[in-house]
């Protein structure tokens, strides 16, 4: 019993010591909101690391077909680091072109829900994101390739006009905050939206 009070005791010293830390870290200051998560606050240069080790637990449950064990570990990740552009946009990949692909789900109505929780995901980083464009710029990919796909396997947008409008909006944020090719990339997909006209 002594040994279990102790341990307990013990935890809750680091806890209160890796929070007086993260007050320490911000000058007494209360955190803002771009700072992270309390969990990223709390664990510090830590945060990043125990992020990529989830990510990895994430990885192995989708390929075990587990998936609410790897979404709930997903969610995790996010939250230990928000800031990493990187997971967010390896989940939105996994929505938007496994859960979502023709081979996966032939119901179109399931593969339009797919498509709309990888863009949801993208977009739910976006604020806390250390590189915001990076997930605009992976939004106008998402929508490029939808652009591109046949009429027949297209589950939404409806037309293949629709989707390069959108790529060439999310490309255009994404040039906005500096992101490499992202202008150009923009140009293209108006280009492909006038052809798309021209077609008509």
């Amino acid at each position: 019993m002594r040994a279990r009070w102790t341990l307990w005791a013990a935890g809750w010293l680091a806890v209160a010591a890796l929070l007086a830390w993260s007050i320490a870290r911000s000058g007494g200051q209360p955190p803002r909101a771009r700072q992270g998560s309390l969990l990223e606050r709390l664990l510090g240069p830590v945060a990043s690391l125990a992020a990529s080790a989830q990510w990895v637990r994430v990885d192995l449950a989708l390929r075990r077909g587990e998936t609410a064990r790897a979404y709930a570990r997903a969610e995790t990740a996010l939250r230990l680091d928000p800031g990493d552009p990187e997971g967010w946009i390896f989940l939105a990949h996994h929505f938007l072109y496994e859960r979502a692909s023709l081979q996966r789900e032939p119901d179109a109505g399931a593969r339009a829900r797919w498509i709309r929780a990888g863009l949801d995901t993208l977009e739910r980083g976006e604020p806390v994101s250390r590189d915001p464009g990076a997930l605009l710029f992976e939004r106008g990919v998402a929508f490029a390739f939808l652009g591109s796909l046949p009429e027949t396997d297209r589950a939404w947008p409806p037309t293949s006009a629709e989707a390069w409008r959108l790529a060439a909006d999310a490309f255009e944020r994404a040039a906005a905050k500096g992101y490499p090719h992202a202008g150009e990339a923009a140009g293209r997909a108006r280009g492909k939206v006038l052809e798309g006209r021209a077609l008509r």
